[in-house]
Order: structure tokens, then C-alpha cells, then sequence
């Protein structure tokens, strides 16, 4: 009898148990009411070139002394002096100058088994100037080597653009008419018509040209006239991602 209601109790637990169940609720995902648009999306790169009209030069001012570190010091302000002298003469205004770096220590001899010899003290001095007048740029470097001697040297020059703007504006033309002429190809080979733009995102990148080696120019330039610059060309690229929406 204990067996009988044990089996039925089973029984009717395994039956409550299908039908909780069977009442347990169903997650059902139906879709969006208004369906995603359909567009069609192409990328294309516009490129423009333009002339730099002012480019950035790195100069720096070295003096070593033999037994004074101070002596060093002073001897590299006396020549830094004088070269920012020589550009406020060519006409380069105090907020195209910034220094960089001042760095003053011992300067050592090392030998192949890891000894040392103290030869003497260098004084350091790095500077940045921005040439707003490319034209003028080469007469004006050789200004600050006449006056700084040979306590000076010019590191770089880096030619660029002042306002990019006009090369900007030519080159997403460009990438505007490309996306346009592809989109239209697609529509044509695919079999729909283009609607409106629905989207455009931009990205822009300015390549300039290498820095200029100062010391290689002046080595080729005659005494008599003010070292030549080449600055070439600089290239302004516009990518564009654009969509349309498809009319049909």
C-alpha cells in the first residue's frame, strides 16, 4: 500500500512538474516595425598639391670649454644672444622663437676598457623658429651662421603650408566627385536609383615634403648670394565615406 502511494505521489509530482512546465513563458523576438533603409556606400581619396610658403628650422648653439663649465655657459649665451639678434633683424618676430632645450655637463674621452677622461665642459642651447616667408628663409639661416660663427648649427628645415585651406577644399571635390561617379556606376550595373546622401564622414591628412639638410644647400650655394631652398610640393589628401539611400 506505502509502494502504491509512493508511486503515486511520484506520479502526480512529475505531472504538477510538466505542467509548470508547460506554463513557463516564451520569449519571442518579432522584428522592427520600420525596416533599416537600404544605402549604398562608397569611400574615395581626393588629393591636391600646393607650394609651402613658410617652413619650420631647428638650431642649435653649442660652445665647449676645457676646464669651466660656467665659462661654457656664458660663451653659449653670448652666441644664442647674438643669433636671436640676427633674426629679429631679418624680421622674424619674438613669438616665431622658442627654446627648446638648455643642457650644460662634462664631456668625456672613452676608452675600450670602459675608463674615462674628462676633456671638458659643453654648454647647449636648442632652438625652434618659425619662417613665415619661405622666400626670405635662406638669407635669413645664413644670417644666424654669420653671426653665431661656429658656435651654431642648423639641424633642420621643414618646409609647410600656412593655410591648406584652398588645397583642402580642391581635394574633397575631388573625393566627392570620385564617390559620386561610382555610386552612379553601381546603381547603373545593380539596377536601382540613387535617393539622397544619408551620411559623410571625412578624414584629411597633410604629407609634407622631407626636412631640407641646411649644411648640404649652403655647401652647394656661392658665398656672394643667400642659400637656396627647394621646398617642392606638399600634398593635401581628403578621404570621404558617403551613403545613399537606394530609391528603389
Amino acid at each position: 500500500m506505502k509502494r502504491r502511494n509512493l508511486i503515486g505521489l511520484i506520479t502526480l509530482g512529475a505531472v504538477a512538474a510538466l505542467l509548470v512546465t508547460a506554463c513557463s513563458p516564451t520569449t519571442v523576438v518579432s522584428p522592427s516595425a520600420a525596416a533599416s533603409p537600404r544605402t549604398v556606400n562608397v569611400s574615395a581619396t581626393g588629393n591636391a598639391d600646393v607650394a609651402p610658403d613658410a617652413a619650420k628650422a631647428s638650431l642649435t648653439v653649442s660652445v665647449t670649454n676645457p676646464t669651466s663649465a660656467k665659462q661654457a655657459q656664458a660663451e653659449a649665451a653670448d652666441a644664442t644672444t647674438k643669433v636671436l639678434d640676427a633674426l629679429k633683424a631679418a624680421g622674424v618676430e619674438d613669438k616665431d622663437i622658442a627654446t627648446q632645450g638648455i643642457q650644460v655637463g662634462p664631456t668625456y674621452n672613452y676608452t675600450q676598457d670602459g675608463g674615462q677622461t674628462l676633456t671638458g665642459y659643453q654648454a647647449t642651447q636648442t632652438i625652434t623658429v618659425t619662417l613665415r616667408d619661405l622666400a626670405t628663409a635662406g638669407a635669413t639661416l645664413d644670417a644666424v651662421v654669420a653671426a653665431g660663427g661656429n658656435a651654431v648649427r642648423v639641424d633642420s628645415l621643414s618646409p609647410y603650408v600656412t593655410d591648406p585651406t584652398l588645397a583642402t577644399n580642391a581635394a574633397r571635390k575631388q573625393a566627392v566627385d570620385i564617390a559620386t561617379a561610382q555610386a552612379e556606376q553601381y546603381a547603373q550595373l545593380l539596377g536601382f536609383k540613387l535617393g539622397a546622401v544619408a551620411n559623410v564622414t571625412e578624414s584629411s591628412s597633410n604629407t609634407p615634403p622631407p626636412p631640407i639638410a641646411y649644411a648640404d644647400s649652403a655647401a652647394a650655394a656661392p658665398a656672394a648670394k643667400s642659400t637656396p631652398i627647394s621646398a617642392g610640393t606638399q600634398q593635401v589628401s581628403v578621404t570621404l565615406s558617403i551613403s545613399w539611400a537606394i530609391a528603389d
